[in-house]
């Protein structure tokens, strides 16, 4: 998992502050049929919305066209699709190449995980996997650095 800040116009453009870019080397979990979470630490205070998902490369296992799902679902512990229902992302599936985020953002009042579970599929390993990327444009700001201060 990749994060980097956006530049100004891309942020007033997207409405996003941060992308989040996920490839299918982050998918390393062996066993057949098993999801697999990559995190990312949310701090008290933090205001996370995702604003939109471009599928830049559909994932894939070039050598088993068998495998014809991989989906990724965005949350948290408290609401495992708060951000993004389970969307499809294989190419031989039927691949979603852009979705909007389902909420408007979410303040956490304690410390937490934003969580990015790939599902797979029965008697396929995600680490089988050896193409794909999906690009996440989120809002992501610390509400303790903003306004009045203490």
């Amino acid at each position: 998992m990749n994060i980097s800040p956006l530049p100004p116009a891309d942020r007033t453009a997207l409405g996003a502050t941060h992308l989040i870019s996920i490839d299918h080397e982050d998918l390393t979990e062996t066993t057949n049929n098993t999801a697999q979470t990559v995190t990312l630490a949310v701090v008290d205070g933090s205001l996370f919305q995702l604003v939109a998902m471009r599928l830049v490369i559909p994932f894939q296992d070039a050598d088993d066209a068998a495998f014809n799902s991989t989906t990724l679902t965005i949350g948290d512990g408290d609401d495992a699709d708060r951000y993004l229902a389970a969307t499809q992302l294989n190419v031989n599936g039927t691949e979603i190449d852009y979705a909007a985020g389902l909420s408007v953002g979410y303040a956490y009042n304690a410390a937490d995980t934003v969580d990015f579970a790939f599902g797979s599929m029965s008697g396929k390993a995600l680490a089988d996997i050896d193409t794909g990327e999906v690009a996440l444009y989120v809002r992501v700001a610390d509400l303790n650095h903003f306004g009045p201060h203490q």
